[in-house]
């Protein structure tokens, strides 16, 4: 099983939106994704509840039976339109992979 984390620190305001706003629908788009791409098994999207210096805003939580099928998911055109809007309100990114 390989565990994909991702960390994202969000920009104050984008595309019409506080950073508030855009960590509510990032997790709505990312969690609504589960049932629509099978190669997920299990995704989670929490936003931090802490205001401590250096945190990052948003966090992504996924499993996949495989790095193959973790590169599907990311290649899936419904990922990818997430994707698009993400990258547009997003700062910072950090990610890692690993087996389980």
């Amino acid at each position: 099983m390989i565990k994909h984390i991702v960390l994202w620190k969000l920009k104050p305001a984008a595309e019409g939106k506080t950073g508030e706003e855009n960590a509510v629908l990032i997790k709505k788009e990312l969690e609504g994704l589960y049932g629509k791409i099978p190669e997920i098994k299990s995704i989670q999207v929490q936003s931090n509840e802490l205001d401590g210096a250096g945190n990052y805003d948003v966090a992504l939580i996924a499993e996949f039976e495989s790095y193959e099928t973790m590169t599907a998911y990311q290649k899936n055109p419904l990922h990818e339109e997430v994707a698009v809007y993400v990258k547009k309100v997003v700062e910072t990114r950090a990610a890692i992979d690993f087996e389980i």
